[in-house]
């Protein structure tokens, strides 16, 4: 397999969001929509989504990394809304499982009353303790379950979304054979972007929380997370774009030998 150039122009990935005539402007309306996804939710975060996948494009198509202009709202939103969706159906799993096991949770705790009576009856006491504990097991067992299911979702976003960018169609991105070639071609790749864009999450992370027990500057949460969180989305969709764009070339050339192997 031909090795894989993903950190080569890492130093450039993490650079582009502070390069070019107008980054500034560009970066601050990213950061200001971040804020404002804190007070109306959904909208400004579908507007931002829909900005980093414009920039995820640019990889994919070997441009030079740069800040879009905030031009074409229209196209951001559906950007935005079908990258949105992709995410939903693949952690959809992991979601159902982990709140499938909390609401039979809550809803024995809601039965007591219903199970015990007004009376104190031994027998139906002993009957909701056992099925409390049997649901409590139940809770945990899917939480569990749910976060691995959860992670494994997780997994094939990138590549999915990229594919569904690459072809311009929502349906793409649930072409379970062309992604998992894709994926199984540049797994390398993929594993290095998730360790990466996990490692500089995870360090913003902090910076974060040192700011959060910081009693004096705690309340400026809020406006130290949205550039943060804009900077993070920008980073990673170039990388994960870059890693596609690696992937199918990947692919072409193991389709190109096994032609000549065929012929």
């Amino acid at each position: 397999m031909p090795q894989v150039s993903t950190l080569t122009p890492l130093k450039a990935i993490f650079r582009f969001p502070f390069q070019g005539a107008e980054w500034r402007s560009r970066f601050l309306v990213g950061t200001v929509l971040m804020f404002a996804g804190f007070v109306v939710p959904i909208v400004p975060l579908i507007l931002v989504y829909g900005y980093a996948l414009q920039v995820m494009r640019q990889a994919i198509e070997g441009q030079d990394l740069t800040l879009p202009a905030w031009a074409d709202f229209n196209r951001l939103g559906k950007d935005g809304l079908r990258g949105t969706a992709v995410s939903l159906v693949f952690m959809l799993p992991g979601a159902l499982v982990s709140f499938g096991g909390m609401a039979l949770y809550m809803g024995s705790i809601f039965a007591m009353p219903l199970m015990v009576g007004s009376g104190r009856d031994p027998q139906a006491e002993a009957v909701f303790v056992m099925l409390l504990m049997g649901s409590m097991a139940i809770m945990f067992l899917s939480m569990a379950v749910g976060t691995l299911l959860s992670v494994a979702g997780m997994v094939p976003i990138p590549v999915a979304t990229s594919h569904m960018l690459a072809k311009d169609k929502l349906s793409a991105a649930f072409r379970v054979r062309e992604g998992w070639r894709l994926l199984r071609a540049n797994w390398l790749g993929y594993l290095i972007g998730w360790i990466v864009a996990g490692g500089v999450g995870m360090l913003l992370y902090l910076a974060l929380m040192i700011v959060y027990y910081t009693l004096v500057l705690c309340c400026l949460i809020p406006f130290v997370m949205a550039p943060i969180g804009f900077y993070l989305s920008l980073v990673s969709a170039a990388l994960f774009g870059q890693i596609y764009r690696e992937s199918v070339a990947l692919v072409e050339t193991q389709t190109i030998n096994q032609m000549a192997e065929a012929a």
